[in-house]
């Protein structure tokens, strides 16, 4: 962690994929390109490259570009691509003495797969062969690649050993890089940052520190990360960018940070660090909108069988249930893990080192029966080419709203912002409109009931009611939104809502005060009392206005004007002692309800709510 310090931050930056069949020169490749060795000592003694390397180079304008290394070996499929899975461009090396091999279409594909647009092909060892059979390999490689990925890759010849054309090739892939770099975010909603794991570990006198490449969003010193499956939060305390002491780094980037927080046991490669606001959810199942990238058939023997599923850094075990004529899936994995929409995914047959599906996620949430038919409709209907617009665009479609935090561009002027939610106006109208004839039919009606009746999400449903209550439309009162203008019992202060909260508690116990000491808060109870959420039947006693009214309906029942009743009737009625019947008899004759004539109760008017 020794680095010296560098005050700019690159303009634009981009990582290069090196990929290939095993033994094709690609370490040797970096070497002559960055002055880097990437191997590490067991793989030198062995000869072959297990798991990522990393190297980059200065591209003359003050950016730096990230090469990672990846395994050529079919053993190493799962480090491939974790080494791919967020690369700018493909670089993909071939030998002059074997041409294409099965590695080297795999790898294409991969990349492709997972969305990579550019690529450079670069035929190794050429000082091996005669200008002949460079040509027909150069020919063969050119067709072959194309036929793969439907890109016209550039190509060029070089010897990593002589070093010939190596110059040419350094300044093909600064010019790919730069043309494919990731622009820095300068808008106002930027996205949160997302980094895979791909090293772990602790440097004595700083601590934790976490490598991997930072894919989008910015980081800086002193930001949080949040960690999944891990489920713990640190805070960064350092970052590295290609050896650089940096305050703030953007995407796409090699990062080593040091996060206070994190420790050696409770992270591992293949977690996901990522912003607060960034809109990932842990999940055991997903749905993937699916690509076959080898023979059909063999994808379609994955039907309902376990497989291996490798995202990012990570690799583990799922189901793999397709969904009945359509271009979907569902994945239910064997313990949940970070997903996001968009997030590529790739599938391997369990005990197979060949990959013949990728994925892309496009819905995590449970799918309710009554909107199964729409939602998956709207997921066949998503654009070939995902963007942050098109999640939002479905979920407006499908539900009307969606999370603040997920918008990352200028809302549109037919959306609304009402909390922390994007509501589409003519839904929001619309709900509006079928809340207040609910209301109207039934009267009163909690948040809950709302929520369930009209098959909307309980906080969507609190702010739309909420925004209904700025507007005079509605009032909260006894747990229960109602028709009209009115105090409502959410805009009580603390103190009193406690208090209230204390009398329901108590039901027809009563809220005594020689039993229960509320210190200062005492004096809530006049405002109480006066916006009619509570009642005292006496000095001492306090009852919650919907308690109360349940006993008076209870004790009237189906009397009429100028039925009688007494107070053992009541006792029997309200199951309530003589200590609360009399002063409640008493409570009722002072609201209009009854009268009393010696011992004898006069009713004054039938039970009405109104």
């Amino acid at each position: 962690m020794n680095v010296s310090q560098s005050p700019n931050l690159p303009k634009s930056n981009s990582i290069i994929g090196l990929a290939g069949h095993v033994d094709h020169g690609k370490t040797t490749l970096i070497k002559a390109l960055t002055g880097i060795t990437t191997a590490r000592p067991h793989e030198q003694k062995l000869g072959m490259t297990q798991d990522l390397g990393f190297a980059h180079l200065e591209d003359g304008h003050g950016n730096m570009i990230g090469i990672v290394d990846v395994p050529g070996h079919e053993r190493y499929l799962r480090n491939m691509v974790a080494g791919v899975w967020h690369i700018n461009v493909l670089l993909l090396v071939i030998s002059a003495e074997e041409g294409c091999m099965p590695m080297t279409l795999t790898h294409t594909q991969i990349a492709t797969a997972m969305g990579v647009e550019r690529i450079v092909v670069c035929i190794n060892k050429c000082d091996k062969v005669t200008e002949e059979q460079l040509e027909d390999i150069e020919e063969a490689a050119l067709e072959t690649i194309m036929d793969i990925s439907g890109i016209v890759p550039e190509v060029v010849c070089v010897s990593a050993i002589t070093g010939k054309n190596i110059d040419k090739l350094r300044s093909i892939l600064i010019e790919e890089s730069l043309l494919s770099a990731t622009p820095i975010e300068t808008d106002d909603a930027p996205k949160s940052p997302v980094v895979y794991v791909d090293r772990v570990f602790v440097v004595n006198g700083i601590g934790t520190i976490v490598t991997g490449t930072l894919t989008q969003g910015a980081l800086k010193v002193g930001d949080k990360l949040h960690c999944e499956p891990a489920k713990v939060t640190g805070q960064i305390r350092s970052i590295q960018t290609y050896h650089q002491q940096v305050e703030e780094v953007y995407p796409t980037s090699r990062v080593a940070i040091n996060v206070k927080g994190l420790t050696r046991k409770q992270v591992k490669r293949g977690d996901l660090l990522f912003g607060p606001n960034a809109p990932v959810a842990l999940q055991q199942q997903c749905i993937i909108r699916v690509k076959t990238l080898g023979d059909d058939k063999t994808a379609s023997t994955l039907k309902n069988k376990q497989i291996e599923v490798a995202t990012g850094s990570w690799h583990g075990m799922a189901r793999y249930i397709p969904l009945p004529d359509k271009q979907l899936a569902r994945l239910v994995f064997d313990s949940p893990i970070p997903l996001y929409f968009g997030q590529r995914i790739l599938l391997i047959p369990k005990g197979n080192n060949e990959c013949v599906t990728v994925g892309e996620m496009i819905w995590d949430q449970t799918i309710p029966k009554h909107q199964k038919r729409d939602i998956y409709e709207q997921l066949e209907e998503l654009p070939t080419n995902l963007s942050n617009d098109s999640q939002l665009n479905m979920l407006l479609r499908l539900q009307g709203y969606y999370k603040k935090e997920l918008a990352c561009s200028e809302l549109s002027e037919s959306n609304l912002i009402i909390d922390d939610y994007v509501i589409s106006k003519e839904w929001f109208n619309d709900v509006k409109q079928q809340i207040l004839a609910t209301l109207d039919e039934n009267r009163s009606i909690s948040s809950s009931e709302l929520s369930y009746s009209l098959k909307i999400e309980k906080d969507i449903c609190n702010s739309i009611l909420q925004s209904l209550k700025k507007e005079q439309k509605i009032h909260l009162n006894m747990g229960l939104w109602h028709i009209g203008d009115g105090n409502s019992e959410d805009d009580l202060p603390e103190p009193a809502r406690k208090i209230l909260e204390l009398t329901r508690e108590m039901g027809r116990d009563g809220l005594e005060l020689n039993k229960t000491d509320l210190g200062k808060d005492k004096k809530w109870l006049r405002q109480l009392t006066h916006s009619k959420f509570i009642t005292a039947i006496d000095e001492n006693i306090y009852f919650d206005m919907g308690v109360y009214l349940d006993l008076v309906k209870t004790i009237i029942g189906e009397k009429q004007a100028k039925d009688t009743t007494s107070i053992q009737e009541i006792k029997q009625l309200t199951h309530l002692s003589r200590k609360y019947a009399i002063p409640l008899a008493n409570r009722m004759e002072k609201d209009g309800w009854m009268r009393r004539d010696d011992e004898i109760r006069i009713i004054l008017k039938p039970w009405s709510v109104d």
